[in-house]
């Protein structure tokens, strides 16, 4: 029998993790997670599940930052690593006193707390996308960080930030969701492209026009083990379009609704040979978005030129 990382039974470690409510520094994190469990699978899964279950995203930081750049000097290459250190110890010691951070001090929480585990983790700086208007657009710069770690000989995607909860309305609101631990990593690419190509974890990685070009695909999509046949590419013409999705089963709900719409309406779905098909009419909705929703979660979203 064989079992993914993802289908594995983490309910002790995570009773365990949530139990940790007076933990006030990654050292001190580290240190109970150590004693607690003896294996690096679970005391990654320790370190995620406190992360997104203590720690709120400051949306204030986000959208008015009051990060400054650093400038410093060194002797070598010894003494510039060092220092960089203690800028990233900094942001982890802010995020632990505060209890609140952007996705950079998850990112370097989760790898601080793996390198006082002596685990091997990674930060990943790269850029995520998660609205239609993005759809198209090149990656000109970083906007996010998040993680791989090592456990066996396997390095495993890890965001902690996406998992904690999301933005709605200008708001945060906690919701925690276990996609991010372990995706895929052909999945995560719909949404996360990194700055370095290694990190794809794919064996023919993708270009920036490829990500961009894709449609925003969201979590409850692949959480349903749903594969997108067609269209494959994020912007669509005014005109009837027929979706293709394997594994569409008539159990599940396909709606849809165009931007500014308060209402949606239900699709009409056929299943042939494991393929779930339905076609809806753009003819009328140019320069407008497709929001296109199954069992009430939103699953994948379109630009209409």
């Amino acid at each position: 029998m064989c079992l993914s990382a993802n289908a594995q039974d983490y309910s002790r470690v995570d009773a365990k993790a949530r139990g940790y409510t007076h933990i006030k520094s990654a050292k001190s994190l580290a240190s109970k997670i150590a004693v607690d469990f003896n294996n690096d699978g679970d005391k990654i899964r320790a370190a995620f599940i406190w992360l997104t279950h203590n720690i709120r995203y400051d949306l204030e930081e986000y959208y008015n930052p009051t990060t400054k750049s650093v400038r410093f000097s060194y002797k070598n290459e010894a003494d510039k690593q060092q220092k960089l250190q203690q800028i990233k110890d900094e942001v982890v010691n802010e995020m632990f006193r505060t209890r609140k951070s952007v996705c950079e001090g998850y990112a370097q929480s989760f790898k601080k707390i793996c390198d006082l585990l002596n685990i091997e983790s990674v930060v990943i700086k790269g850029y995520a996308r998660n609205s239609t208007g993005e759809i198209g657009q090149i990656p000109t710069r970083s906007n996010h960080a998040w993680n791989v770690v090592k456990i066996g000989n396997k390095w495993q995607l890890i965001d902690a930030t996406w998992a904690a909860g999301y933005a709605i309305n200008n708001q945060w609101k906690k919701h925690y969701t276990e996609y991010y631990f372990y995706p895929k990593p052909e999945e995560l690419l719909r949404t996360h492209y990194p700055d370095q190509q290694q990190w794809q974890l794919v064996r023919r990685p993708i270009s920036k026009s490829a990500y961009a070009n894709q449609p925003i695909i969201g979590q409850g999509f692949f959480s349903k083990s749903l594969l997108l046949v067609s269209p494959k590419k994020g912007v669509l013409p005014a005109q009837k379009t027929t979706f293709q999705i394997r594994n569409l089963s008539p159990n599940h709900i396909v709606g849809y609704l165009f931007k500014g719409q308060k209402y949606g309406q239900r699709a009409k779905v056929s299943i042939q040979n494991g393929i779930g098909n339905f076609s809806i009419d753009l003819t009328q909705k140019k320069n407008s978005e497709l929001y296109i929703f199954i069992d009430s979660e939103i699953a994948l979203e379109y630009k209409i030129k």
